[in-house]
């Protein structure tokens, strides 16, 4: 179980070099949350030789030399892929620790670096992974009611981990779906897809912003437009006809298609419903998504973001796949997640069921298990989610979640924070989570019954995955479900002075690593990085761009793209310089630690007086990994050096400039 990659490792180096305790398999990263540590478990235990190459036999002894650490061609392809492995893994637990924005960022790049979903190189997703993030914090203030999407796609990716992990219905359900045997080649088929199913599945969502921000603006300026009547101007995306397009036709027609036979694999047969008769309808619906010609259905109270995330991915898959000559030859798998995307927001739960007269939620054995498993997810996480707007900020939400299981079952709990207890028990989101009953907005009473849950389960079949879940709603639930608890919040924002609006944490690590290895053009920065740096090197190189901000707030500094009244840092004192090295040295002794580094110097001066940087990356043992204060000046330099080079860079970022408070 685990990285048998390093396991093999470990032989080899005692072969080689005589060194018996290499390579050093770290403990999971601490999660407070059960669904944390299960995601984590289910990327170490079942997720074993992710992307290996199975079929050279050179990679699969190790006898070859062409994976990547520091520099190419430095150790064995399958190592890179299991320090891969354990790459994702930490980043989960550094984003489960903090919920940030930044520490979702290495979960997407990691994701993107490792199976490479739009084509290799960051510049593949680059778009995709920026813009959304960038759009939501800079372009939605206006904008009431709105809730961060970007750590909220990687808390839904989580959960789902977890649950297939847990839940055999769920992992028979897909493992049906892809003809896959139980074990870890189902469990990394399952990681990839459902990753790109959960983490772009709001791609999309700057197109809902755009069309909500003009009638919550009009709605403030004039009571009257009450956008809840329709009275409201609405924003109505004209010139789709072209953006549908591609080289292989309308990508409305794809969906309609492909939609409807998913549908037809189980849903229409219990509704009654003739495949073509829908097909026909869908591809009617789709093309009228974004334009709304039809003011009377009222459907352009709202955007639906999900339409657009599944033409963007498409189109962006389309453009980076130049081989694919016909819809028929994408991947199965692709096109599911691609219609769970899709469908999940607004167009299977109210669209198309309106369509079809039914109110059947979707099942399990409906094939359709990345739809199923993205609706009950994207619904589960409703908190901890960062509001934009002034009037969305005085919400009370719970502020944690946790998901156990037992018995092919599970729980939600939600959690509240003690702070504001008082206003909890009054709050609605805590009142529709508890099982005392609720009132209909017909008049209707349900007794003994949660409205959060059976809010779910009028999407999904919760009776598939919870035992003992009662469907009709006119009598008790007693499944026990959902649970909801008042504890005091860690805070922990992670916030500091420093802030731009468009610095971007990739062109920040390339331009550094670029100073370090003397690039004289952004084109050799781009392909020393891309090229020469395993991904556990990239994000070293990220992490230190992101620690910058923490470590200037330590020396009472701060870089921002404003002009204001402070004074202008050009150079730092060597207090500062000093203080700046030692907080990089203790950060960098984390980072190396938690990837399961050890302090040894086998390698120092092996090759003539020079150090053998190949054994080094083999066995994982380095010789700095002691106190800032033991180091020896050379290398200490080596830690302050970034921080000056730092002060040239950053000025080098639209203005950004460094201030001393």
């Amino acid at each position: 179980m685990g990285y048998n990659a390093l396991r093999m490792m470990q032989e080899l180096n005692q072969a080689d070099y005589g060194i018996a305790n290499s390579v050093h398999i770290p403990n999971l990263p601490y999660a407070a949350r059960s669904y944390g540590q299960d995601a984590l478990t289910f990327i170490r235990d079942s997720c074993e030789d992710l992307k290996f190459d199975r079929e050279n036999p050179t990679r699969v002894a190790l006898k070859d030399s062409d994976g990547r650490s520091a520099q190419p061609n430095t150790i064995p392809f399958n190592m890179e892929r299991d320090l891969d492995r354990l790459s994702l893994e930490q980043a989960i637990g550094r984003f489960l620790a903090s919920g940030s924005r930044e520490d979702a960022f290495d979960i997407y790049y990691c994701y993107c670096e490792i199976f490479k979903p739009f084509g290799p190189g960051y510049d593949s997703a680059a778009l995709l992974l920026e813009v959304l993030a960038e759009h939501e914090a800079n372009a939605s203030s206006l904008l009431m009611k709105h809730r961060d999407h970007y750590s909220h796609s990687v808390y839904v990716f989580l959960i789902g981990l977890a649950i297939y992990k847990n839940h055999a219905a769920v992992r028979e359900a897909y493992n049906a779906r892809y003809g896959l045997t139980e074990g870890p080649a189902a469990a990394c088929h399952f990681l990839e897809f459902w990753g790109l199913t959960s983490l772009f599945h709001d791609i999309g969502y700057p197109f809902e912003i755009a069309h909500q921000q003009m009638k919550a603006y009009v709605c403030k300026l004039d009571k009257r437009n009450n956008d809840g009547f329709g009275f409201a101007p609405y924003v109505s995306y004209r010139n789709m006809d072209e953006f549908v397009l591609t080289r292989l036709g309308s990508l409305n027609d794809l969906y309609a298609r492909a939609i409807t036979e998913r549908l037809a694999e189980g849903y229409l047969d219990r509704v009654d419903m003739e495949p073509y008769y829908v097909q026909h309808r869908l591809r009617g619906i789709l093309a009228d998504r974004a334009v709304h010609k039809n003011p009377l259905l009222l459907d352009y109270l709202y955007m639906d973001h999900a339409y657009f995330s599944g033409l963007v991915l498409a189109k962006t898959y389309l453009s980076r796949n130049r081989g694919i000559q016909s819809y028929d030859q994408l991947p199965v798998a692709l096109v599911d997640a691609f219609c769970a995307i899709i469908q999940h927001n607004s167009l299977f739960k109210f669209t198309i069921r309106s369509l079809l007269h039914t109110q059947e939620p979707l099942r399990l054995d409906d094939g359709q298990p990345l739809s199923y498993l993205l609706m009950l997810c994207d619904e589960l996480q409703c908190w901890d989610r960062a509001s934009y707007g002034q009037n969305s900020r005085g919400g009370i939400f719970a502020f944690d979640f946790d998901l156990t299981f037992e018995d092919e079952s599970m729980r939600w709990t939600y959690f509240f924070d003690k702070t504001y207890e008082q206003k909890v028990y009054a709050a609605p989101s805590y009142q529709n989570m508890l099982c005392n009953g609720y009132r209909k907005r017909s008049g209707a009473v349900r007794e003994g019954r949660s409205k959060f849950v059976d809010d779910i389960d009028e999407i999904v079949s919760l009776s598939d995955v919870i035992k003992g879940f009662e469907p009709n709603t006119s009598l008790p639930d007693e499944s026990d479900t959902i649970h909801v608890a008042i504890e005091r919040k860690q805070k922990r924002t992670g916030l500091y002075l420093s802030d731009s609006n468009y610095l971007n944490l990739y062109d920040f690590a390339l331009a550094l690593n670029g100073r370090y290895c003397g690039a004289s053009s952004a084109e050799e920065a781009t392909r020393a990085f891309e090229d020469g740096l395993s991904l556990e090197y990239k994000l070293s190189n990220i992490a230190q761009a992101k620690g910058f901000a923490r470590r200037l707030d330590a020396i009472d500094c701060f870089y921002t793209d404003r002009a204001v009244d402070y004074e202008l840092v050009t150079s730092f004192s060597e207090l500062e310089l000093y203080d700046l090295a030692f907080d990089e040295h203790e950060r960098w002794c984390v980072e190396k630690r938690s990837m399961g580094w050890r302090l040894g110097d086998a390698h120092v001066g092996r090759l003539n007086g020079k150090n053998d940087n190949v054994m080094r990356e083999r066995t994982r043992l380095h010789h700095d990994l002691v106190p800032f204060e033991e180091l020896p000046d050379q290398e200490a330099l080596k830690d302050s050096a970034p921080m000056v080079k730092m002060l040239d860079l950053i000025q080098e970022f639209e203005g950004l400039s460094i201030y001393r408070m």
